[in-house]
């Protein structure tokens, strides 16, 4: 019985110790590198990097080299088990302003490892409160306004659904 609790802290603290000391900065500068294959450049940020999480602070998304999106804070937890990110004050700028008028106060995504190909979204901004799903395999984001406030702004990207309005992209 002894020996089971040396493992079980051994693993406790092996998993700890990778979580809070491993390279942030790094895994986002990969992240960044991947992004930029695709045509997306994240810049002007300020990165802060904590035992804990990953901040980028008043970054700016490009696509194609113009300006689509700013936020205020991005806040990033790996964790390996579960990974968060936390977007705050996401609004649209540029040529993404002529299309989608709509503001994002707060997004949450979330990863676990065990549904890899799945990451749950909830948010809230000028159109209302919001959950839903990005499926990896099946390359699918979709998106359900639980609670409308003024969906005008992006009437014509949601359609009514079986639950209320909802969002669906194929990538």
């Amino acid at each position: 019985m002894r020996l089971v609790k040396y493992i079980l802290f051994f693993i406790v603290a092996l998993y700890l110790g990778v979580v809070l000391f491993m390279p942030k900065s790094q895994l986002y500068y990969k992240a960044e590198e991947f992004l930029s294959n695709k045509g997306v450049v994240i810049g002007n940020e300020k990165i802060v990097d904590t035992i804990g999480n990953f901040r980028l602070i008043h970054p700016v998304a490009y696509y194609q080299g113009a300006d689509v999106a700013r936020a205020s804070n991005i806040d990033i937890k790996p964790l390996l088990l579960v990974n968060i990110v936390n977007i705050d004050n996401l609004e649209f700028t540029g040529v993404a302003k002529k299309f989608i008028k709509a503001y994002v106060e707060h997004l949450r995504a979330k990863h676990t490892i065990f549904r890899p190909n799945y990451v749950k979204i909830d948010l809230n901004g000028s159109f209302g409160e919001a959950t839903g799903y990005i499926d990896l395999k099946k390359r699918l984001v979709h998106i359900d306004i639980t609670k409308p406030k003024n969906i005008a702004a992006i009437r014509r990207f949601i359609t009514k659904g079986k639950k209320g309005w909802q969002y669906e992209y194929k990538f």
